[in-house]
């Protein structure tokens, strides 16, 4: 069985729609999100805090489940590193 937990101990929000069978199309329309910024937090890009929290929402909705932005694994992006 695939681990849902990072290295931080935290799923991804991918690994957790993996899990609960929810497509992204499924969660852009619940989450009345485009999905390509569904996609950018699948493959780890840098999100703002807004987008993931409409996200955890409409996931929450599917799946039946309580998750906050403290419980999984994102980049945010009030955490990059302006270089």
């Amino acid at each position: 069985m695939m681990s849902l937990e990072s290295a931080e101990g935290r799923p991804s929000l991918r690994s957790l729609c993996l899990a609960h069978r929810i497509d992204l199309l499924r969660l852009a329309r619940a989450s009345n999100v485009h999905p390509l910024l569904v996609w950018d937090v699948f493959v780890g890009n840098a999100t703002s805090r807004e987008t993931v929290h409409m996200l955890l929402c409409g996931f929450n909705e599917l799946a039946g489940t309580q998750y906050t932005l403290g419980d999984i694994q994102v980049v945010l992006l009030e955490d990059r590193k302006a270089y």
